[in-house]
């Protein structure tokens, strides 16, 4: 369950900017959870301001979301408020939640905004309820490290509760740790995020899971990456120089799911049966690493290989 804050007693607000900057000045670490808490009641004091918002968005449709376009990468429910910076550990955003009746969720689909979508975090973050009563989630704690990470892999989720991001609470999602199953909210809402600007957070997975919250669905390292075509053209060079820096990847890289993806592009571009299984066998399946085996275990039943 996220770490909740007791802050009703904080009624002083604060701009954007100013929120900003005492951010910037506290110098807290976003890759530490201890450090990270210590600003929730400066979060807590910018989301006590309730016409900042507005007034960002009034702007932006002014200028025709141009700032938007520039800085915002993430699904259109998203506003980017601070967008990451050099120097800066953290972002800032701020995320809309359609209503359970309203008509575009029902044409988009509940999924398309992260709905039913059971899933932790591979990054801790501070959250707070802005404005509504925020989506509802069923709240999961599990073991991270207990996990090997291929899709169907059974996995013991403890359910804790089922609670809404209400207006004003602050709450600090824990990385590796907190699960939930976000549900539709009851009336348009809007939370408030600090975000870590991290480069080191791909190389452990976040995981989606089953709707049952029993199984991994899939993972976003595994489902989104653009390593995969890469490898695939340098396996389809076939010379000694690029097949040995494909079993070099294969086996050494630190992103276990790319060293799967190198073994699957070796494997695609030999056309005798025989030696697709040697590859799959002395690369995948006996890989010092538990995931990149079964994943290929998986590959190699898919081929019909085993």
């Amino acid at each position: 369950m996220p770490l909740k804050f007791d802050l009703n007693e904080i009624t002083e607000s604060i701009e954007l900017d100013d929120c900003y900057e005492q951010l910037v000045e506290s110098k807290f670490d976003s890759s530490d959870d201890e450090s990270f808490q210590t600003v929730a009641p400066i979060l807590k004091k910018l989301n006590n301001n309730k016409t900042f918002l507005p007034e960002i968005l009034m702007a932006e449709l002014e200028k025709h979301c141009d700032v938007q376009k520039q800085t915002n990468k993430y699904t259109p429910q998203v506003i980017m408020l601070k967008p990451a910076s050099k120097g800066i550990n953290f972002f800032m955003r701020a995320n809309i939640w359609l209503a359970k009746n309203d008509p575009l969720l029902t044409t988009s689909g509940e999924k398309s905004f992260f709905y039913h979508v059971p899933h932790d975090h591979n990054f801790s973050f501070l959250t707070s309820g802005y404005t509504g009563p925020g989506y509802a989630s069923d709240y999961y704690e599990y073991d991270y490290y207990d996990v090997v990470g291929y899709p169907g892999e059974p996995v013991d989720l403890s359910f804790i509760e089922r609670k809404n991001l209400t207006e004003g609470e602050v709450m600090l999602y824990r990385a590796y740790k907190d699960v939930h199953n976000q549900l539709p909210a009851d009336e348009l809402s809007v939370s408030l995020n600090i975000m870590p600007s991290t480069m080191f957070a791909h190389l452990r997975p976040q995981y989606v899971f089953d709707e049952t919250c029993s199984k991994i669905a899939n993972s976003t390292v595994t489902s989104n990456s653009s390593v995969e075509p890469i490898l695939h053209l340098i396996a389809e060079m076939r010379d000694d120089k690029s097949r040995e820096f494909m079993e070099r990847y294969a086996t050494t890289t630190c992103v276990e799911e790319d060293r799967f993806r190198a073994v699957k592009a070796l494997v695609s571009v030999e056309n005798d049966v025989d030696k697709k299984s040697e590859l799959l066998e002395s690369l995948g399946i006996k890989s010092n690493s538990k995931l990149v085996a079964e994943l290929s275990r998986q590959h190699q039943s898919v081929l019909g290989l085993v």
